[in-house]
């Protein structure tokens, strides 16, 4: 298993999942021996499957709020994984309360599947197997949303989910080798409960990690052109910024170098 990063769409919002311009079935983390399913939202299942990713073979689902584009293919996520849970249960959901408790997006039928479900909020440090995830706050409009600092052997990789810039965000993602931004508008929009690219810019400049990607693009976003947002951070901040794309993948080996696959 090659360490890297494939996202299954790069699309977020209302009107992007409507007409599926980009799409929206979240990214998978392949580290240092362990697969990571990040916010399944529409489409994932189809696009693991289109982008030759083995959904069975995914270790760990990590949803981080309540709303469609991040939690709507949970369950189909946990049936491709455990499609021996009649014998076997396995795989670990981390995810906030509102999606696992009665009423959520996890149905009890799939959290029986599953070999644990570990219930987090901003703070928490979860330890699973040779990885550590470090649980960092968001301001967003769902219920306890969250984002990770990712700490494997081999590098760290942070997601802020969805947020608005707030003054410590670039403090709570430094030292990250990887960090992926879910930056909804472009240019100088002032935003309540997404990142635009100024503030993606002021995110980038403060955490200084090694490389810097937005993806989760609105419709207005992918207007002005994603490519174009990421150029004009990569030349304000001076750090290396890519525009995710759906399919993309990340090489984590030799980043400094410009290794992209």
């Amino acid at each position: 298993m090659t360490n890297s990063i494939i996202f299954l769409g790069s699309g977020g919002g209302r009107v992007v999942i409507a007409h599926q311009y980009r799409g929206t079935g979240g990214f998978v983390i392949n580290v240092d021996g362990q697969q990571i399913h990040v916010d399944p939202g529409p489409g994932a299942l189809s696009a693991a499957a289109e982008y030759n990713i083995n959904t069975q073979a995914t270790d760990i689902i990590f949803v981080s709020h309540e709303h469609i584009d991040h939690a709507n293919d949970i369950n189909a996520i946990i049936a491709a994984i455990t499609l021996d849970g009649v014998r076997n249960t396995r795989g670990t959901l981390l995810a906030p309360s509102s999606i696992t408790q009665k009423g959520g997006w996890l149905l009890p039928r799939y959290k029986n599947l599953l070999k644990q479900t570990i219930n987090i909020k901003p703070g928490d440090k979860k330890e699973i197997g040779n990885l550590i995830f470090e649980i960092t706050e968001t301001r967003h409009d769902a219920k306890d949303c969250v984002g990770f600092k990712l700490h494997a052997p081999s590098c760290t990789i942070g997601y802020t989910s969805d947020t608005k810039y707030f003054q410590r965000l670039g403090k709570i993602y430094r030292g990250c080798h990887v960090l992926i931004a879910n930056v909804l508008r472009p240019g100088q929009e002032d935003y309540k409960t997404h990142l635009s690219s100024k503030y993606a810019s002021k995110l980038a400049e403060a955490a200084q990690p090694e490389l810097f990607i937005i993806q989760h693009f609105g419709a207005r976003m992918l207007r002005e052109r994603p490519l174009y947002e990421a150029r004009e951070i990569q030349r304000v901040t001076g750090i290396r910024t890519i525009a995710a794309t759906d399919g993309m993948k990340i090489g984590l080996r030799g980043i400094d170098d410009g290794e992209i696959s």
